[in-house]
């Protein structure tokens, strides 16, 4: 298990930079945290099940968002 954090630019305007924050284990993707969408997204059963949970945690969210 581990977490990934990474800025994504789009182009040289700072308000198109996105971070995703990922959590992979055995190197596959089960969650992630777009700042473009805000919230947390579940690429696998166990990671929608992280999702909805962090997604309702406005502490988690809040983290997440800066």
């Amino acid at each position: 298990w581990y977490d990934l954090n990474r800025c994504v630019f789009n182009s040289t305007d700072p308000k198109d930079i996105e971070y995703i924050y990922s959590q992979y284990y055995n190197k596959l993707e089960y969650v992630r945290f777009s700042s473009s969408l805000g919230k947390f997204v579940g690429y696998t059963e166990y990671g929608v099940k992280n999702a909805e949970y962090f997604n309702n945690d406005p502490s988690i969210l809040a983290r997440r968002r800066g």
